[in-house]
This record gives structure tokens, sequence and C-alpha cells, in this order.
């Protein structure tokens, strides 16, 4: 097995024209045999051909990191002992694992205490270092519907994550809220969810057009262009602005 995750890594960086090290070859053959990070991950890719310098925040070494990006390997749980380099603009786009019905609003108490950790505690706590560390600009990816007085879960702590980001008051705050992200996992729960909404999607105009689905490249492109020329206050982007960057 294990030689074939070795020729599986070769063969993707040879193909993507990647850096190849051993450190690189041990993490691509861990991300080959799982799974490897979504929407943070395409961010960091369409990133890559800006001229600008990366940082990328992880648990864990990132395989195919741009040429432009160096990584800080940091313990969550302890955001508060760690200093960040100096910053002029930081992403947020964390995300406890759910499944689709948990987005509907359907956690169990230790389901909630661990996304709350994760989507909230954790990214409140980068924002505010970001700020100390000299960031004048954040880009954060919600949800559609995010409103801190929902009675969705879900969309109750997004809400409150947003409201908690603006109060830092960055120079520019930059909040992307997509539909349901398509092409985001191959899970039978998933896979189901973007079968409803390719079903209903063509019904929703008007006000409900910010509920359309959207692919997980559009949303990371819209990212990096709204922030890359981000203006100064706060900015709300849906569904009409991913399709129309």
């Amino acid at each position: 097995m294990t030689n074939v995750l070795e020729k599986k890594a070769i063969k993707y960086c040879l193909e993507n024209n990647h850096r190849l090290t051993k450190p690189r070859m041990e993490v691509l053959k861990i991300i080959i045999s799982t799974k490897k990070p979504i929407k943070a991950y395409e961010i960091l890719k369409k990133l890559g051909v800006e001229d600008v310098s990366i940082i990328a925040l992880g648990r864990r070494a990132i395989p195919n990191l741009p040429d432009n990006a160096e990584e800080l390997i940091i313990d969550f749980n302890d955001l508060k002992t760690i200093t960040f380099p100096k910053i002029d603009h930081v992403y947020l786009s964390l995300g406890y694992p759910l499944y689709y019905q948990n987005v509907m609003g359907f956690m169990s108490p230790t389901l909630k205490k661990n996304f709350y950790k994760v989507d909230f505690t954790y990214q409140i706590e980068i924002a505010r270092k970001a700020k100390n560390s000299g960031a004048k600009s954040i880009s954060l990816v919600s949800a559609v519907g995010a409103d801190l007085n929902s009675w969705n879960y879900y969309l109750k702590t997004k809400g409150i994550l947003e409201d908690e980001i603006t109060k830092l008051e960055f120079d520019s705050t930059n909040i992307f809220r997509p539909g349901h992200l398509m092409g985001n996992k191959k899970r039978l729960d998933i896979v189901f969810a973007d079968m409803v909404s390719r079903t209903i999607d063509p019904f929703l105009h008007g006000s409900l057009q910010k509920f359309k689905s959207i692919p997980v490249k559009e949303v990371s492109e819209t990212v990096v262009k709204k922030s890359i020329n981000c203006k100064a206050g706060i900015h709300f982007f849906d569904h009409k602005d991913f399709k129309n960057s």
C-alpha cells in the first residue's frame, strides 16, 4: 500500500509542477489515503497565482502549497500562547466536519460544543491575534442565512461569529455567505444534498436567489478577487457576487 501511495504522490507533484520533498511526500501519502481540505485549500491555490506572500495556518503540514506560501503548524487549542508574524490580510475558513442534517440544525449537545469550539472560538481567536499582528483586512467564509438570532444552531453560530468579527473593526471586513457548496465531498449525505440543490435551484429567484448552491471553486475565486481588491468598510457577498465576480 505504501508503494502505491508514494507513486500517486510523485505523480501528483509531477503533473502539477510542485516541489517534491520528503516531508511533502509523507503528507501527500496521508492526504491521498484519506481526504484533503476543500474551501481553505482552494483559496490557497487561488492565492498562489497572485503576487502576494502567504502564511497558511494548520494542525499539520499542507501538501502542494504554492511557491509563495509558507506554513505555520499550530495547536488550535493553544492559540493564546502563539505569536503570529506581521500580516496584512487574514482569511478564515475553518469548519468542524458535519453531516447534512447537522447543518439543518440537528446537533447533539456534544456536537454543538465541538462545533462551536472550531467554528467560533478558534476563528475569533485567530482574527484577534491577526488584528494585533497588524492585519488591516479580513475575509470570512460564513454561510447563507447566518443569523445570531436563528433557532438553527449552525446558522446561529455563524451569525455570532460574523457579529464578533465586525466588532473588531478591521479597515476592511469581507464576509462571504455561500449556499450549499457543490462538489465539496463525496459522502452520501452530500451527494443527496447536491441532488436536492440541482432540483430546487432553478426555482430560486429574487430574494431567494442567495440560497442557490455554488461550486467550491467559484467561492474561492470570489474570496480571493474581492479580498485582493478589498475596499474599506464591512461588505457581505452572496450568490450573485460569486456568479458575477
